[in-house]
């Protein structure tokens, strides 16, 4: 409170809001008290910027099979081998050598993986005022639940529900005997590429991906190679030699007769720590065998398929359902694994 005197020499008493006034020369007004509410002169975007995340890479680079159909729980293949030879024999032999076939039969079980989405009356009214595609992002999720499970187990198998996958091992070994490789040391006895001259890295590059032509005589042609994000830059940005302007990707493509493009070089997330030990690996493979059949696909006869809109109480629930088999490999000699880059 402040007491002035007026010039007959009354006295008068002001309270502190308008003592205020009198002192700063303007009116200053609560949020409550304005003409505008702060919301009202708030601009928010229609654009949102959502969490991202990495791509999922499996299907990229795996053909999904589809054979089987909803109500299969298992598929199986027949591999058929040749056994036997002809021998030199005389003239009254009567026992001839009988070349013969022998076949074997490789199954994988199917699971049946679900997932679904849900939302209440109050959901939905909410999101019709706010103008927000409530089903749409939530159906979105529920997608890449389903996504992301496949593509875990395409990589590393699930032990729990028996499904297989690529890099899986047992005692070491991988669970479908894919030749499994170690880089050789070099002069700084490392097998890492950042410990390796450029031609110790080109050697290794050239004995990954020649060693399936020659081990499998000629049968298996190379014609993908996949490094983890990280050996892919260093490869593609360290020079040659120190007067080259070419990098040792650039003069492996140029070099080699089977990986002849930069398209089949994939740098990909899922490879990295997937050596041996968990160390760094390069895989080289070729997708189809000679005669144009998978030699790795994965098996899914069922894809994620919503059903009708269940009503419980007020939530409304939208059930989904795949049928899934994992990672299958037909033809293992088509997928070499080295370790050590």
């Amino acid at each position: 409170m402040r007491v002035i005197k007026l010039n007959d020499g009354t006295e008068f008493e002001l309270n502190d809001a308008i003592d205020a006034i009198i002192q700063a020369g303007q009116v200053n007004l609560a949020d409550s008290e304005g003409v505008f509410f702060q919301r009202q002169l708030e601009a928010i975007e229609t654009q949102t910027y959502d969490v991202l995340y990495p791509d999922l890479e499996a299907r990229d680079v795996f053909k999904t099979n589809t054979f089987g159909g909803a109500g299969a729980t298992s598929s199986t293949y027949r591999s058929y081998d040749y056994v036997g030879k002809a021998q030199v024999i005389n003239a009254r032999a009567t026992d001839l050598p009988k070349p013969d076939i022998s076949g074997t039969e490789h199954s994988t079980y199917f699971k049946s993986v679900g997932v679904a989405y849900d939302y209440d009356v109050d959901e939905v009214a909410h999101a019709s005022m706010a103008g927000m595609p409530l089903e749409a992002r939530k159906a979105m999720a529920a997608r890449r639940g389903y996504e992301e499970f496949v593509n875990n187990v395409v990589w590393n198998g699930d032990k729990a529900s028996g499904l297989r996958g690529f890099f899986q091992r047992e005692g070491g070994n991988s669970v479908w005997q894919i030749p499994q490789f170690t880089v050789a040391a070099g002069a700084s006895s490392k097998t890492t590429w950042e410990d390796k001259t450029p031609d110790e890295i080109l050697a290794d590059l050239n004995g990954a991906v020649n060693g399936m032509y020659v081990a499998t005589l000629k049968v298996f042609r190379p014609t993908e190679m996949w490094l983890p994000v990280a050996k892919w830059n260093y490869i593609n940005s360290t020079p040659r030699s120190p007067m080259s302007d070419t990098t040792i990707l650039q003069y492996f493509l140029n070099n080699n007769q089977f990986i002849t493009d930069r398209s089949q070089v994939k740098e990909l997330n899922s490879v990295a720590g997937q050596g041996a030990t968990g160390s760094e690996c390069l895989v080289v493979l070729n997708h189809t065998s000679p005669e144009g059949l998978e030699t790795v696909r994965i098996r899914e006869p069922l894809p994620l398929t919503y059903l009708p809109v269940q009503l419980h109480g007020l939530v409304y629930e939208i059930p989904g359902r795949g049928r899934f088999g994992g990672l299958e490999v037909t033809y293992p000699d088509a997928i070499n694994i080295w370790s050590g880059i």
